[in-house]
């Protein structure tokens, strides 16, 4: 199941579970001191009488031979393994490994305090349910044959407007056939592969979010497939994927003209692999690791100005945007950092809307420009809390509709227990167009659990 949690097998990959009985009491797993215990021995059971011979003058019954119960024994076949972990939930597999089936629980409860000098009223504060998902993992008929499911419970994820649900929960619904090491295949709705942050499960982050230039440039999810291995030619050395979608977004019921949207990522670890896509080294493991990833994306006249997402052009055209990509993660004894580089660049393809007088409307710039952002954290000795820091920039180029806006924050992590369980701070300050002194001010707190 840990492939299926994105384009690298997540470290918190469950373990091999001994099987127990299926008909076992609930109190007794893998580890318990439970003894075997025997079968009662079968008594013999007396036969009926028979009342068509007893009627019957000279003729006797045949005799009765005693009935042997069964041997109590589970049939091999009914065997399963079941476990509990913290953060991966209830784990069930059939002896043989054939079937198995994860599902677990992940909330996180977010107050964020805003100060904006520019926006009445300039000081605001709300708290949400930031998201809520429900998951389902495993495999069926062969461990080759592997599934991942995310449901979304969150008003933000369900697309909440004047108390009416626009969005479907299904976020993630794939399945993976990995029978050929180098060449793998997923197919279904899930994230492009192609920003490492996006790439990277929301639970594993070590800031209260991801980057807001990370919001600008990500590609969403999507409906399609793509083709991939975790570990090319089996050198512990490279990945790659080449995505083929259909450039609608998630769960989007549309059909378009084969113009759809193309993604390519080649990452390299140089030193070997290691839980690249989980933010902060919570093991402060003794090596150094590193991994570094490119990609690029080309979306064919996307409806959108962000391709799957975004605004739609104010004259109703369609742009063709090309995207690239570079970023890197290094982790070393509690220490890790992180960084993208991003950039963009769109041709319209002017529509033919026209205002209440039926004069042709002005044609919508692209958003053309780049990006960056750098975070790095440090896992204080003999305890599980970390300090980080974060600074990025969106920076519009040429003709563009995209703004030009700044981030810079830090903030400390309590991982209670890991990112199952954690407790997060953070303080940003964000500004546009060079403006750092009238930037707006945040403020989060979040805990998260997985259960």
């Amino acid at each position: 199941m840990a492939s299926l949690l994105g384009a690298a097998p997540p470290a918190s990959s469950p373990a091999p579970i001994e099987p127990v009985p299926f008909d076992a009491p609930a109190s007794v797993g893998p580890g318990d001191d439970a003894q075997p215990v025997e079968p009662a021995t079968a008594q013999p059971v007396e036969p009926a009488p028979n009342p068509v011979t007893q009627t019957q003058p000279g003729i006797e019954p045949a005799p009765s031979e005693p009935v042997a119960s069964a041997p109590d024994e589970p049939d091999p076949n009914k065997r399963l393994s079941v476990e509990y972990r913290p953060n991966l939930g209830v784990l069930v597999s059939s002896a043989d490994g054939r079937f198995a089936m994860g599902t677990w629980l992940r909330m996180q409860l977010r107050d964020t305090l805003t100060h904006n000098p520019t926006t009445p009223p300039n000081l605001t504060n709300g708290m949400e349910f930031r998201r809520v998902s429900l998951f389902f993992a495993g495999n069926v008929f062969g461990p080759h044959n592997q599934y991942f499911l995310q449901l979304v419970f969150d008003p933000r994820g369900l697309g909440m407007q004047d108390g009416q649900v626009t969005q479907s929960p299904v976020f993630d619904f794939f399945f993976t056939f990995d029978y050929l090491r180098d060449l793998s295949l997923r197919i279904g709705q899930y994230k492009p592969q192609y920003s490492r942050q996006f790439i990277a499960a929301w639970a594993d982050l070590q800031f209260v979010d991801r980057s807001t230039v990370q919001s600008e440039f990500l590609l969403e999810r999507d409906l399609g497939f793509d083709l991939f291995s975790n570990d090319l030619g089996g050198l512990d050395l490279f990945r790659y994927s080449l995505g083929l979608y259909m450039g609608q977004g998630r769960n989007n019921l549309a059909i378009n003209d084969l113009r759809m949207d193309y993604v390519a990522r080649l990452e390299v670890l140089p030193l070997g692999g290691f839980d690249e896509y989980v933010e902060a080294d919570l093991e402060r493991r003794r090596k150094p690791k590193l991994a570094l990833g490119a990609a690029y994306s080309f979306s064919d006249h996307a409806t959108r100005d962000r391709s799957v997402i975004g605004a739609l052009p104010a004259d109703g055209g369609t742009t063709n945007i090309h995207q690239i990509v570079a970023d890197g993660v290094f982790k070393l004894r509690g220490f890790s950092a992180t960084g993208e580089f991003f950039w963009r660049r769109g041709t319209r393809n002017p529509g033919s809307a026209v205002d209440d007088m039926g004069v042709p409307l002005p044609i919508t710039a692209p958003r053309n420009g780049m990006g960056w952002f750098v975070q790095a954290g440090y896992l204080l000795p003999h305890v599980p809390v970390e300090l980080a820091g974060r600074g990025g920039q969106t920076i519009a180029l040429g003709n563009s509709s995209m703004g030009s806006i700044g981030e810079l924050g830090a903030g400390p992590s309590w991982y209670l227990q890991g990112h199952a369980m954690k407790l997060q701070l953070d303080y940003f300050h964000t500004w546009s167009n060079a403006d750092f002194a009238q930037g707006a001010n945040q403020v989060r707190l979040q805990l998260q659990i997985g259960i």
